[in-house]
């Protein structure tokens, strides 16, 4: 951290709660998100559960290769457009509603173009086949990816409470759905239509509600603007996504059999776990880039932010380690037994990654993204040429391990590069206690371990009790000045 950075005092909680402060109402789109992340995270999960039962082997394998090549062609509907308006329509409301319709031109063109690819793939497939039919029912939802950028103007207001009622009740009655249409045998392409139905409905519906919220504004605002601001996000989150994603890539070519499956398993609980952080700083990038836009200060803010991070990811990553064979036994099986290593090693990627992540949006809130695209192409070309040198010699380990010193370097990296956004000492003063409730809070739990719903009580009051004990739970969460803010 550069000398210049000017200290944040230790007691950020002397602000006036009875006033609705910036902070306040970042820190409850925070909390509303990772209420709404929580809960799909875990509808979704019991109706997986329930759908894998159901419909067998063979008929999952056609619903889930579907779902999951839309959800692939999904993830590059947004190039960047809802992370720019969250940070740039963060200022100045009026600019709400030419930027949107430029928004959706743009989106609503490219989801077109990616549901003709979706088609395409359904006629390759062979429509006559319940493969090619899954993925043609899924080509409408495709189309409606256009709307997304609707959510980000609930964002913006910090509004989130109606983006999560929408999309919970959405999820709610998706699963239910789904798991109705299995019970009745009516086959994987109608649970898969299903999900396609249900995709269209909260697209609609957000968009929709997005336009009831919009306030008066005539200004102009250009589609060619839209994709200089929004291009260079999108191609970062291409890469950021490429150097987290290829390690399992490369694997493929090397290595085949449980170890493979353990590895992918490792990795998809990670990404889930990872979701926290994102889901934390999705709700304050429209803060962070408020303070920036208004010439303040954002050191303050900043490690408000991460004091948050402290005690939402960072224990759940941790909690992750901890009991990585209870959780893999309860969610992916017992065969995968073998993943309990490799998710207590990238355990320690998600650790780091949490630290990136905020580091990475104050930089992104600042318009900074030279280092952003400097590291990410480091990464690719660190983690490619080990894994390549590794992999043949050490398997999966390796690549773990691999994955692990990438995100050490990414980490460092956004550390010197964010040092004049971000307060280290204020960062430090309030890492403190929540690292100390963490650290208490396992060495209670290890004793513990042999059983686990007995260590999972332990965990989760010890590092509760050793958090108020130390007055390092955040003020913004407190039920009482969170509901008067």
């Amino acid at each position: 951290m550069s000398a210049q950075a000017p200290e944040v005092p230790v007691a950020l909680e002397r602000e006036d709660p009875a006033k609705p402060s910036l902070t306040h109402r970042v820190a409850g789109s925070a909390v509303t998100l990772l209420t709404q992340f929580g809960a799909t995270t875990v509808v979704s999960a019991a109706a997986t559960i329930a759908i894998t039962r159901l419909l067998g082997p063979s008929g999952y394998g056609v619903y889930g290769t579907a779902v999951a090549t839309a959800a692939v062609l999904g993830s590059t509907a947004d190039l960047g457009f809802t992370t720019m308006l969250s940070r740039d329509m963060a200022h100045d409301s009026a600019t709400y509603r030419p930027m949107l319709r430029a928004a959706y031109q743009v989106a609503g063109a490219w989801s077109m173009v990616l549901a003709l690819v979706m088609v395409a793939l359904a006629f390759s497939a062979s429509i006559s086949s319940p493969r090619g039919l899954a993925l043609l029912v899924l080509a409408p939802s495709m189309a409606v990816n256009g709307l997304n950028p609707a959510s980000a103007l609930f964002l913006v207001t910090y509004q989130t409470k109606r983006l999560m009622r929408i999309n919970v009740l959405t999820v709610l009655g998706q699963s239910v759905a789904a798991a109705t249409v299995a019970l009745a045998h009516l086959g994987p392409v109608a649970v898969t239509a299903t999900v396609s139905a249900s995709s269209i409905i909260n697209g609609v519906v957000i968009a929709l509600v997005a336009q009831r919220m919009l306030p008066p504004g005539q200004g102009r605002f250009g589609r060619r603007e839209l994709l200089r601001r929004s291009a260079p996000l999108g191609a970062l989150a291409i890469l950021t996504r490429t150097y987290g994603m290829i390690d399992l890539v490369l694997l493929g070519w090397f290595v085949a059999g449980t170890r493979l499956g353990d590895y992918a398993a490792a990795a998809k609980l990670l990404a889930v776990m990872g979701g926290v952080a994102g889901t934390v700083m999705a709700g304050s990038l429209p803060g962070l880039a408020t303070t920036v836009r208004g010439g303040a200060d954002g050191t303050e803010l900043s490690a408000r932010i991460w004091h948050w991070l402290m005690v939402s990811a960072v224990p759940a990553f941790v909690g992750l380690a901890l009991f990585a064979p209870s959780i893999i036994e309860l969610t992916i099986g017992p065969r995968y037994r073998g993943a309990v290593v490799l998710v207590r090693i990238l355990a320690i990627f998600g650790v780091l990654s949490v630290l990136t992540n905020l580091a990475g949006n104050v930089l992104v809130a600042v318009q900074r993204m030279r280092p952003l695209y400097l590291q990410s192409g480091l990464a690719i070309v660190l983690n490619v040429g080990a894994n390549l040198i590794l992999i043949p010699r050490y398997g999966v380990y390796a690549s773990a391990w691999i994955t692990v010193a990438t995100e050490a370097l990414v980490c460092s990296m956004s550390v010197v590069a964010v040092r004049r956004y971000i307060s280290i000492p204020a960062v430090m003063r309030v890492s403190r206690g929540p690292a100390a409730a963490l650290a208490v809070a396992a060495a209670l739990t290890l004793p513990c371990l042999g059983a686990p719903l007995a260590a999972a009580a332990v965990f989760v009051t010890s590092l509760l009790g050793m958090l108020f004990v130390l007055r390092s739970w955040p003020q913004e969460f407190h039920p009482l000045r969170a509901r008067r803010a």
